[in-house]
């Protein structure tokens, strides 16, 4: 998915809406996360252990403090430079990340410290710029691309049933005329209506190609999210279909839309929801998937964990021993419905097998146990993807780590002719990665350093099957 990935050791989500403790001094924290970064840059390891609390110095003495910068080094170049820093109350602790460029990737380093201002708590993940969480979240008509030929405008929709008011911009060609239109349906994570991924602009460049091209656009934020209101924390990806099936219904309102001619864009977790929506509405005319699965959750998280470390060099002997720890994680979370005897379990693994210090098995544990991870783990896509009877396109590209094409390409194929789909469209487009740009690995640290955006290959692919489907809806 395109903020999905999660690794027990080196990455995790946060749960924001936590008290603050009181802390020695907020910029005493940030100053000594920053010292840390420079500190290991330096290779100066036991100075940033001179920092940790007891647990910590026991869990990452110097010579796994060693291998660990090293290696993350061999993935993602040099340290050039540290851009921001964001500080977050968590639970007791407060964290501290601090925005890095390396010379193939931007990463967030992210220092935990507990109350005596001591590291409860380091991780390493790739950097995910999320809208905020009040106001716009950067996709007014300013935000658009310089010149385009094209009204764009900021609007919002409800979801009367959720209580939730959605707010997005919509694009539309600037002729006269009804047009075919799509609603971009964005992956997992606290997303805008931009799709912000490692500083692409994902849907403001897809839209913007796409509205070019003669098709309306409407994207939104996720609920809670940017100017949507909501709690996005408490959600799943059934209560996204919901919001998603509320941008239908609004586009059949706009006058300059062919209500014939309704699709949707779904992109990651936004290629689940997509078949979900379809099945929900008979105005739904197309789909297209792009990276979407074809196998429930826990496959795809076990797939990228797999798939990431084997292209960042990880020997086949320490991808086993990650897999089967993640299996052990997932089996607990899928078996165990008591979140409290399944937090008692996953604290077991992490602390005792993993060495994860207390803090840091928090962080695994409020990920793993929220209300999102639980149903995307058992979720199989199948069974709607079967109802599918409207035309699809379902797309990848080659070097998709997240959602690997050799695992859900033929299970995506298989569910559409099980369900008899008389037009469907299966494509895997070389050398793209998850996020669509042309890449050499694949691996999610590039995608900071690739220059474009989304490859002009697949927009080209997305927009003439559209326009082909379309015309023949006039016919």
């Amino acid at each position: 998915m395109s903020t999905l990935f999660r690794s027990a050791i080196l990455s995790f989500a946060l749960a924001l809406a936590f008290s603050a403790p009181l802390f020695a001094s907020q910029a005493d924290n940030v100053k000594s996360a920053r010292e840390i970064v420079t500190m290991l840059d330096k290779g100066k390891y036991a100075e940033v252990i001179s920092r940790f609390d007891s647990t910590m110095t026991k869990a990452a003495p110097e010579e796994k403090l060693r291998t660990i910068w090293t290696s993350l080094i061999n993935q993602t170049g040099k340290l050039q430079k540290e851009l921001s820093d964001t500080t977050i109350p968590y639970n007791g602790y407060e964290i501290v990340l601090v925005t890095c460029k390396f010379e193939k990737t931007i990463l967030d380093v992210k220092v935990i410290f507990d109350k005596e201002s001591k590291v409860a708590g380091l991780f390493f993940a790739p950097h995910v710029e999320a809208a905020k969480e009040s106001g716009s979240s950067g996709a007014s008509p300013s935000d658009s691309l310089k010149s385009e030929p094209y009204i764009s405008k900021d609007v919002t929709f409800e979801n009367k049933e959720a209580k939730v008011s959605l707010a997005g911009t919509l694009t539309l060609p600037d002729s006269t005329g009804k047009f075919p239109a799509v609603l971009l349906i964005a992956g997992s994570g606290p997303n805008g209506r931009n799709e912000i991924v490692a500083g692409h602009k994902l849907f403001l460049v897809l839209a913007d190609y796409l509205t070019r091209h003669g098709i309306a656009v409407l994207r939104y934020d996720k609920r809670g999210i940017g100017g949507s209101t909501g709690d996005y924390a408490a959600a799943t990806t059934t209560d996204f279909a919901s919001d998603a099936l509320a941008g239908v219904n609004y586009l059949l309102t706009v006058k300059q839309v062919d209500h014939r001619k309704i699709g949707l864009i779904g992109h990651s977790e936004g290629g689940i929801i997509a078949p979900i929506v379809a099945d929900k509405s008979p105005n739904v005319a197309f789909v297209v998937l792009m990276g979407g699965s074809g196998v429930p959750g826990y496959k795809i998280i076990l797939s990228q964990i797999a798939a990431i470390n084997k292209a960042s060099g990880v020997s086949d002997s320490s991808v086993n021993a990650s897999v089967a720890i993640e299996k052990k994680l997932l089996n607990i979370v899928m078996a165990e419905k008591d979140s409290a005897k399944a937090a008692a379990r996953l604290r077991r693994v992490l602390e005792t097998e993993l060495k994860l210090t207390s803090a840091e098995a928090d962080a695994n544990i409020s990920q793993l146990l929220s209300p999102w991870y639980r149903s995307f783990l058992a979720y199989d896509p199948v069974p709607a993807l079967r109802k599918l009877k409207c035309p699809v396109l379902a797309m990848w590209g080659s070097k998709d780590l997240q959602v690997p094409p050799a695992e859900n390409l033929p299970a995506v194929e298989k569910a559409l002719k099980s369900g008899h789909n008389k037009n469907f469209n299966v494509v895997e487009i070389t050398g793209l990665n998850h996020l669509f740009q042309d890449a050499r690995t694949g691996s999610p640290m590039e995608y900071a350093s690739i220059k474009e955006s989304i490859s002009p290959r697949a927009m080209e692919v997305i927009s003439k099957w559209i326009m082909r489907e379309t015309e023949r809806k006039s016919r």
